[in-house]
C-alpha cells in the first residue's frame, strides 16, 4: 500500500515544536517523533513498510506512532501506480541532457531508447507509459513504430511529442484498451484537410509534402531556453500520468493534447476526436 505524505510545516519555538497541517496545529514534545516528521517531509509518496522502518529507526512503537501521525498529518492511502515503467524513445540532438533531466524529476522506473532500438519487445504485454520524443518528425517511421507498440500491448499508453513550426505538441496518451483518439487521428485529419483545401498555415503543407516523400519534417533549432521549457513541459505531463500528485484524474483533464508556444512559453490544451479513416479504429480487428 502506498501512502501520500501531505504538506505540513514544522515551526520550532523556544519550548516546543508545532506541526501545522490540514488537520490543524499540533504540539510535538518528542524529539524522535519530530525527527520522523522531518524525514517524512522529504518524501511525497511512501509505502507503509517504509514509514514503519523510519519509525523503528527512531525507537518508536510503530502502530502507536503511526496512529498519532495519522491524526496530525492525515495520510492518504492509494493503490499502486498503474504504469509499470516509463519509456522515453528519443532522437533528441539538442543542448539539453534530457536523460539526466528526466531522471532527476521522475521517481519511477525509467528507461531510454532510440528509435532504432528494439523497444517493442521490452513493452510487450506490459503497462508502460511510452513517450516518443521527436527531434525531427518522420511520419512513416513514427507511424510504423507507433502501431507496433499498439499491437505489442493494448494496455500501453503512447504519447508523441514533436515540433510543429513555432509550436511544440505534447500528444495525448493513446491507450488502445480504452480506444481514445490516437496521434494519427489529428495528423491524418490535418493532412487530408490540407489536400482538399490548402491551409494558410504553411506547416501543414510542409507536413503533407514530407509525408508523401517519406522524409523528415524540417524543424528550426531551438534556443537553450526553448529546449528547457519544452523538456520541462514533457516531464510535467509524464509526472501527471505516472506519479501520485495528490489530485484526481478525469477524462476532461487527461484526454487532450498540449501545445506549447515556443515564442512565449504559453501552453494551450485541446481535446482530440477520432478521424474516421484512422488506422487506430482498425488496429484491434
Amino acid at each position: 500500500m502506498n501512502i501520500i505524505v501531505p504538506n505540513y510545516e514544522i515551526l520550532n519555538i523556544e519550548t516546543e515544536s508545532l506541526v501545522v497541517s490540514d488537520a490543524g496545529i499540533s504540539k510535538i514534545h518528542s524529539q524522535p517523533l519530530l525527527n520522523v516528521l522531518k524525514r517524512l517531509k522529504l518524501s511525497a509518496v511512501m509505502t507503509r513498510e517504509e514509514v514503519n522502518e523510519v519509525l523503528a529507526e527512531h525507537g518508536l512503537i510503530q502502530n502507536d506512532a503511526f496512529e498519532f501521525l495519522e491524526r496530525i498529518i492525515p495520510f492518504k492511502c492509494i493503490e499502486d501506480i498503474y504504469f509499470e515503467k516509463t519509456i522515453v524513445v528519443s532522437d533528441w540532438k539538442g543542448q539539453v541532457d534530457i536523460e539526466n533531466l528526466f531522471k532527476s524529476e521522475l521517481s519511477g522506473f525509467l528507461e531510454f531508447n532510440s528509435f532504432s532500438d528494439g523497444v517493442v519487445d521490452s513493452v510487450r504485454n506490459g503497462k508502460c507509459f511510452i513517450v516518443l520524443l521527436c527531434h525531427l518528425y518522420n511520419y512513416e517511421n513514427v507511424k510504423n513504430l507507433y502501431f507496433e507498440l499498439v499491437r505489442a500491448s493494448p494496455k500501453n499508453a503512447i504519447s508523441v511529442c514533436w515540433q510543429m513550426g513555432n509550436v511544440f505538441c505534447i500528444g495525448q496518451p493513446y491507450i488502445p484498451e480504452i480506444g481514445n483518439p490516437c496521434h494519427f487521428c489529428a495528423v491524418d485529419r490535418l493532412i487530408n484537410n490540407n489536400s482538399i483545401m490548402p491551409a494558410k498555415n504553411s506547416w501543414s503543407s510542409i507536413l503533407e509534402f514530407c509525408k508523401n516523400r517519406r522524409i523528415d519534417v524540417p524543424a528550426k533549432a531551438l534556443s537553450l531556453y526553448q529546449e528547457m521549457i519544452v523538456v520541462g513541459a514533457v516531464v510535467r505531463k509524464v509526472k501527471f500520468f505516472t506519479e501520485h500528485l495528490g489530485g484526481y484524474k478525469y477524462q476532461d483533464n487527461v484526454l487532450h493534447s498540449s501545445y506549447l508556444q515556443l515564442l512565449d512559453g504559453e501552453i494551450l490544451e485541446e481535446s482530440n476526436s477520432h478521424w474516421y479513416m484512422c488506422d487506430c479504429l482498425r488496429a484491434g480487428r
